[in-house]
């Protein structure tokens, strides 16, 4: 009978309640656009414009760098990528997308430095990845960033191919960094060489033990420390005793001796003449002709 009459209540609570779901997933998935949107919109503007007259190796470095890190589709990259362009570099692009709607932004970049960038081989290219060496006094966090680059130059001339870039980078990390490296021993990257990470999954890891390390080595550096008095309240009695001291001196007094020691007494004898030679002083008077004086 009630099904004749419509839907009971537990039904419509039960459609209510789906609804609602459904519409807090629709405002979920519209504000996860508008914030993407947002970032990427505020990525876009922290890339340089290059119009073609401006030094090229520079941004492209930076320019890399930077799409590399945003975690968005090509598409978006490629956009952004276009948008700082202008002139002769915006001409080069529009000619590739003639021919290719969705060219990838890693085709835009080779036709770029192949118009814009030095006239260098992939011999050349490669050779420069290999010699780079990590310096004295450089985080291997810093030294796999400048490696980066000279491979992504490298995979521009056509020397290493997208494919190989994670073993490539990685056997190249464990022969140039410096020996012994504590970072590559914690995170055993000799071992994973034949398994490597991305440079994403790489550089967050190094990273990260970086901070680690740096933690502990202050601890560390804290712990070593005397417990007592603070180098501040060292000085400070150092200070305090000296001020005593000199106003003991002036005073005629001396230094304060130390606890349980008695003063001497005082023996003004002449060294090497035997006791009781000498006594206390004895004046008489006597006449020396006709005058008297004292003797």
């Amino acid at each position: 009978m009630s099904g004749l009459l419509g839907p009971g209540p537990a039904a419509s609570s039960s459609g209510a309640a789906a609804s609602a779901n459904d519409w807090a997933k629709a405002l979920g998935q519209i504000l996860e656009k508008v914030v993407l949107s947002q970032a990427m919109l505020n990525s876009c503007r922290e890339l340089r414009l290059f119009a073609g007259a401006e030094e090229f190796e520079p941004w492209l470095e930076h320019t890399t760098e930077m799409l590399q890190e945003w975690a968005v589709p090509d598409a978006e990259k490629r956009r952004c990528l276009i948008e700082s362009l202008s002139g002769p570099a915006l001409d080069v692009i529009r000619t590739l997308k003639l021919i290719d709607p969705g060219v990838s932004v890693k085709d835009c970049l080779e036709a770029l430095d192949h118009t814009f960038g030095s006239v260098e081989g992939p011999e050349d290219s490669y050779c420069k990845f290999l010699n780079s060496r990590q310096q004295i006094g450089e985080k291997i966090s810093a030294y796999i960033q400048r490696l980066e680059r000279l491979l992504q130059r490298a995979v521009m001339r056509g020397a290493v191919t997208a494919e190989q870039m994670d073993r490539t980078r990685l056997a190249q990390i464990v022969r140039g960094a410096q020996y012994q490296n504590p970072i590559l021993l914690h995170l055993r990257l000799r071992e994973r060489r034949e398994h490597p990470p991305s440079y994403s999954q790489l550089i967050k890891e190094v990273r990260e033990e970086e901070e680690r390390q740096a933690a502990s080595e202050f601890w560390e550096a804290q712990t070593l420390e005397p417990a007592g008095t603070t180098p501040l309240q060292t000085a400070s009695v150092l200070m305090v005793s000296t001020t005593e001291e000199l106003a003991q001196q002036m005073q005629g007094r001396g230094p304060p001796r130390p606890a349980g020691v008695e003063d001497s007494p005082r023996n003004d004898r002449p060294a090497g003449i035997p006791a009781g030679l000498i006594g206390p002083r004895a004046e008489v008077m006597v006449k020396i002709e006709g005058a008297e004086c004292k003797a």
